[in-house]
């Protein structure tokens, strides 16, 4: 059996207005195992990003973590001081950003900014740290990397700069992967790159991986499990083989519909109704009900809780008890 890795429970995370918190995340659970790549998918909004920055504690000063545990291998994260959290960020949990052009600083040498973290994390002395990063962007497919190392982030490419992000998630041998919108901006041919590089290192570091996008193409061919959220809460938790062969909640059909299928011309793709709630305006009942087509006066007024439906768990009255529709 697979070790387990990171157990996520109940995790609030609030955002603070002029009066009053809002939840961006609200009662999310998941774990991730050893090896395994878990999907994180749901429409901008939806508390993808805010989930992955919970873990590592890297929120605003306007935001805090009210409620819930988030443990790395059985460890408190939420408990930690800020000195400790600093050891393992970078190092037993890496994160790979959306925009690497901001996310890397642009006054710094792509050397200097491989070169600190195993200075840091693994006590290598500078003259070792520059043998290891030049072996690191081997790894991760960077040609002439002797030259990359003296050269700065705008002198690259956007692939090789998402190449460089993921050396420097790698470098340390981290337990746990966060790759937030690892291919967004990217052309489709270097999107397949990043993503054959990631499974590749996946496979030969069994790394666990969480892959944060709104593409369910990209999960399809990548992970293992799918965690779908909708306005912070979780609604459809499964493998990927249920989830793409029996979708169970509404919102999860309509993404999956929204995919155009490869063996037919379409002249209009299926969309969701409506949009995400915002801050504030999160209804009182199921926060898919505006959007919902089978949503009744009960759900308009309730919120569901997560029920076993044939393999996944998912947040629908249809599927409570003896409403579970085969």
């Amino acid at each position: 059996m697979a070790k387990e890795i990171l157990r996520v429970e109940n995790l609030v995370t609030e955002f603070w207005g002029e009066d009053h918190p809002t939840k961006a995340v609200d009662g999310v659970s998941f774990h991730v195992n050893e090896g395994e790549i878990l999907g994180i998918v749901g429409e901008s909004g939806c508390g993808k990003s805010v989930t992955s920055l919970s873990i590592l504690r890297l929120l605003g000063t306007n935001a805090r973590i009210s409620q819930g545990s988030v443990k790395l291998e059985g460890r408190e994260l939420l408990s930690l001081s800020e000195d400790d959290m600093c050891k393992i960020r970078g190092n037993e949990i890496a994160m790979i950003f959306q925009d690497p052009m901001t996310a890397l600083n642009p006054t710094l040498t792509i050397g200097d900014q491989l070169i600190e973290p195993l200075v840091i994390h693994q006590g290598f002395n500078k003259k070792d740290a520059r043998k290891e990063a030049v072996e690191v962007l081997k790894k991760v497919g960077i040609s002439a990397p002797e030259k990359r190392l003296k050269e700065y982030p705008h002198q690259l490419s956007g692939g090789m700069r998402q190449r460089v992000m993921i050396a420097m998630a790698v470098s340390c041998a981290p337990k746990l992967l966060i790759a937030d919108e690892p291919t967004t901006a990217l052309d489709v041919t270097i999107q397949a790159q990043i993503l054959e590089l990631m499974l590749d290192l996946r496979q030969k570091m069994d790394t666990a991986v969480i892959l944060i996008t709104h593409d369910m193409g990209v999960v399809a061919e990548t992970a293992d499990n799918i965690l779908v959220l909708y306005a912070g809460k979780v609604v459809e938790y499964g493998s990927v083989k249920e989830i793409f062969n029996t979708p169970k909640h509404p919102y999860t059909k309509g993404l999956l519909s929204s995919i155009p299928p490869l063996e037919e011309d379409v002249e209009e793709l299926n969309t969701i109704e409506g949009t995400v709630p915002g801050p504030g305006q999160m209804p009182v009942g199921c926060r898919f009900s505006p959007r919902c087509p089978y949503a009744d006066e009960r759900c308009v007024k309730e919120q569901p809780g997560i029920y076993e439906a044939g393999g996944a768990k998912v947040s629908c009255f249809r599927y409570e008890g003896d409403n579970y529709e085969k």
